[in-house]
């Protein structure tokens, strides 16, 4: 019998550039800490059409679509730079600063691909090629909370020839 293998905790979240070539990033970082029990994965089930004879009761033909993926996470420590990763916007220094410390929001919402990589504690590394982010700031301005980034990434189809979507491989 096979060893059966279970996939949980999280060690970390990774993004970078899709590769050139429209395969999996090859130079990927973390964006921060995850704030805790805020990743997770969903897989719609996947949209059935039934078509029906006069003659049976039975479809007799069941079309099916995919459902979509996605992952969401919420980021505890941003920095400018990753709030211009995950939602565009510029950087820059303020006033007598010797660091990018100031990140000002885009005009509009920006379209942003990344490839994404999750490394649970244990079980599957999950690797998306191509996924579409989606982030907004959330929080309460109170001594309790912190101001979190809350980033979705909806799975889309690699633009390179005969690579999956979605790769599952067994950690070290």
């Amino acid at each position: 019998m096979a060893v059966k293998v279970f996939t949980l905790g999280l060690s970390k979240i990774e993004v970078g550039d899709i590769a050139n070539d429209g395969g999996m990033g090859t130079t990927l970082e973390q964006l921060g800490y995850t704030n805790k029990d805020s990743a997770t994965l969903t897989m719609e089930v996947p949209e059935k059409t039934e078509f029906f004879a006069e003659e049976v009761d039975d479809p007799v033909l069941v079309s099916k679509k995919a459902g979509a993926i996605t992952i969401a996470f919420d980021i505890m420590n941003p920095s400018p730079e990753v709030l211009q990763k995950v939602m565009g916007g510029t950087i820059s220094k303020s006033e007598g600063s010797q660091e990018n410390d100031k990140w000002e929001a885009p005009s509009s919402v920006q379209d942003i691909e990344l490839s994404m990589k999750v490394t649970p504690k244990q079980g599957f590394v999950f690797d998306i090629p191509r996924a579409s982010i989606s982030a907004n700031l959330t929080g309460n301005f109170a001594a309790g909370s912190l101001l979190l980034v809350h980033v979705e990434a909806k799975v889309l189809a690699p633009t390179k020839a005969n690579t999956s979507k979605l790769t599952l491989t067994k950690l070290a």
